[in-house]
């Protein structure tokens, strides 16, 4: 656990940690002979480490425990790291994703993930293709809390967590992201789970000269959603940022009853005829950028 920076281990990720160190280690310098059969008999052994002080159950998250013992990490429990090991096929996003790649300030009250669709073909991060197993499939839960904060699940029908996310290791453990481009589309569709729109208008700045912008136009094209079109060709115009795609996002652009740059605000008359978007919100920070 120690090599690879982790603080705390669900029970599958136990069993297999195991099953890999069974091949790496020479029997002579295990702990161990055999690695346990299945998830009931990883369980069992867990339960007996914590009784003997070198495991501690998380009181929040079931099945996922805390290392005590010298061959983990040492230091705090990583909130990131906690959620990754509850359920491992979910991306840390929105507000979340906002933060962990630094596009904003705040401490959020609150986690935000999205969930795989249900065909999805994930993988948990840090795991290999060989490694995995029929008796994985189950695996993942749902907790409603971390430390007292809320966690927020979110099953969306456009953008499940195979589209725009990726595996990050700033702190040695794998998480699942959505990418820095993917976040930013996420918040200009959801600014409530992003701290608002004036939030949201700030992390586009700060991420203005870090965009793949290929990255971006290939994403907001996957979620096949001709609004976030409209509403992200209509910032990356403020921005001054260009790309081929543009044109044909604004050829494609239409009015109708969603075309507002905030879609839970009400219309407003300040209109971009190019867009077809009723802007309904102050973007005053996108011209202050550009200056």
């Amino acid at each position: 656990m120690a090599a690879e920076q982790r603080h705390v281990v669900s029970i599958w990720r136990a069993l297999l940690l195991l099953h890999r160190a069974t091949q790496e280690i020479p029997p002579e310098k295990r702990r161990w002979e055999q690695a346990p059969a299945n998830l009931e008999a990883t369980q069992a052994l867990l339960s007996r480490l914590s009784r003997m002080g070198e495991f501690q159950p998380l009181e929040d998250v079931p099945y996922v425990y805390e290392a005590r013992a010298p061959y983990a990490r040492k230091g705090l429990v990583s909130e990131n790291e906690v959620l990754m090991e509850a359920q491992p096929f979910s991306a840390l996003s929105h507000a979340t994703a906002l933060v962990f790649h630094d596009l904003s300030d705040d401490f959020p009250q609150e986690f935000h993930l999205i969930l795989p669709s249900n065909k999805s073909t994930l993988l948990p991060p840090g795991v290999n293709p060989i490694e995995w197993d029929e008796q994985f499939t189950s695996i993942g839960h749902t907790p409603r809390s971390l430390f007292g904060k809320p966690i927020q699940w979110h099953q969306l029908s456009a953008g499940p967590a195979e589209i725009g996310t990726s595996e990050y290791r700033p702190n040695g453990y794998p998480v699942r992201v959505t990418t820095l481009e993917r976040t930013l589309i996420d918040a200009i569709h959801h600014p409530e789970w992003c701290g608002g729109f004036s939030k949201v208008l700030q992390a586009w700045v700060e991420a203005r000269d870090t965009i793949n912008l290929d990255t971006l136009v290939e994403t907001v094209d996957s979620f096949g959603v001709n609004i976030l079109r409209q509403r992200a060709g209509f910032i990356m115009d403020e921005l001054e940022l260009t790309h081929p795609a543009l044109m044909e996002w604004s050829r494609s652009a239409k009015r109708g009853g969603s075309s507002r740059l905030v879609g839970s605000e009400p219309f407003s008359s300040h209109y971009s005829e190019k867009w077809k978007l009723s802007i309904n919100a102050p973007v005053g920070l996108l011209a202050e950028a550009r200056a």
